[in-house]
């Protein structure tokens, strides 16, 4: 009887895989995210310690920033009531911002399920930028931009489960001097980052004459998907997966990628536990995606005038540094263009993002990409972006695909900015 039970445990299984069926997703019944008021350093502080304290690897949505501020944690059944009773301890006030995550996560599928799905070989104007793409499809994008328009598609190298980094170079000018580099989703369930690259390719595809000056003075690399297993994970495992795949260590899986460059790595804003969120690695650059990045980063470095790391949410525009207070030497120059590019964000859907360097407005983070790019590459205009929504939203990362076109619009106006003052800055040569 045990050895039929068996037979018939691995005939359903072999079925299973034989169908294409997949391991079932991780279920969020049961888990919420908090809406927490931030009133005071007291409050910073005792968030911030949930892991160093109470042993808590809370999953910050939005972590705790500017006094008074609100900060999204999502609780499950196990760690709900822990971290509760610290919000009480020391007098913070919260209310539920997601009462169920999987309803929200299982409206997202329905929607996904009736998307266009782009094809290896469809002519580029199939693709959907009011609709989110699994990895494969934007890998066919790129492909099918780069077979019509003639631009260059290639890899900067292959991720940890062997899936490419794969750009697209896009210009008019072969004899450019300059160039740019921008990708989206880094951190894998930040999907507006990587429907946002795919928003840009469009625009500067069909849309040539606009972006005349842009094109015919600057070679524009766009990677989507700077993490493909981690992306590829939440539409097929993990739907809040953040990190990276490489692993077990400890028994978990992956590392923060926008904590293992190796620049002032593991100073502050990140943790040594191979489980947590946050965790910054074994050692500076031990994930193969950050080392292909920045191998292809350098050996452009004296070219690339700008650099452009994507993320969601909160509505920031910021500059280096993250791994402490302290600025570049060019700080005037980089907080005006800042500025500027927050005017023009805030001018496409009268939004309210802000800017500032990602200590200030955000919060400590050493071993990030624009830290890097801007204190070892000295790539001169080096921003990272946090898109919509605000500290206000009820749907964080699960963002439903009416509001793509605006958050992407919106982060492109502001990109735009930049890419012309780095164009324009004849000191700009790396």
């Amino acid at each position: 009887m045990q050895s039929l039970s068996i037979f018939l445990v691995t005939l359903v299984a072999s079925a299973a895989l034989i169908s294409g069926l997949v391991i079932p997703k991780k279920q969020f019944t049961g888990h919420s995210v908090l809406r927490i008021k931030v009133e005071s350093q007291v409050h910073v502080k005792a968030l911030r310690s949930l892991e160093s304290v109470h042993g808590i690897l809370a999953d910050f949505w939005l972590s705790p920033k500017k006094i008074p501020g609100i900060a999204h944690i999502r609780v499950t059944p196990d760690n709900e009531e822990k971290i509760v009773q610290v919000l009480k301890e020391v007098g913070m006030k919260h209310e539920i911002m997601i009462d169920d995550l999987q309803s929200l996560i299982d409206k997202e599928a329905e929607s996904l399920a009736k998307r266009t799905v782009f094809k290896a070989g469809d002519n580029p104007s199939f693709i959907t930028t009011n609709e989110y793409h699994n990895i494969s499809e934007i890998h066919a994008y790129l492909d099918s931009v780069g077979t019509k328009y003639g631009y260059k598609v290639d890899s900067v190298g292959q991720s940890h489960n062997k899936l490419d980094l794969k750009y697209i170079r896009i210009g008019k000018n072969p004899n450019a001097t300059k160039e740019v580099f921008i990708n989206g989703c880094i951190h894998a369930r930040e999907w507006l980052g990587c429907a946002t690259m795919v928003y840009i390719i469009n625009e500067l595809t069909t849309k040539p004459d606009q972006y005349d000056d842009l094109l015919s003075n600057l070679n524009i690399y766009v990677l989507p998907v700077l993490n493909p297993d981690g992306y590829d994970y939440t539409w097929n495992k993990d739907r809040m997966w953040r990190k990276t795949r490489s692993g077990p260590r400890q028994g978990c899986y992956g590392v923060d990628p926008n904590r293992n460059w190796d620049y002032k790595w593991g100073v502050a804003g990140s943790s040594s536990n191979p489980c947590s969120e946050t965790y910054d690695g074994p050692n500076p650059n031990s994930e193969v995606e950050v080392v292909n990045i920045i191998k292809f980063l350098t050996q452009h470095k004296n070219t690339i005038v700008s650099y452009f790391d994507i993320h969601t949410y909160s509505e920031d525009f910021m500059f280096p540094f993250g791994y402490a207070e302290v600025y570049p030497q060019d700080l005037t120059k980089i907080r005006n263009v800042a500025t500027s590019a927050v005017n023009a964000v805030n001018s496409v859907n009268g939004e309210q993002f802000v800017s500032g360097s990602i200590t200030d407005i955000v919060y400590p983070a050493s071993g990030s990409s624009i830290d890097y790019t801007k204190g070892k590459l000295n790539i001169d205009y080096s921003y990272a972006m946090e898109l919509r929504p605000d500290g206000n939203a009820f749907n964080g990362f699960v963002l439903p695909e009416d509001q793509i076109i605006a958050g992407a619009s919106e982060c492109w106006a502001g990109v735009q900015v930049a890419f012309r003052a780095a164009m324009n800055d004849l000191q700009a040569t790396g």
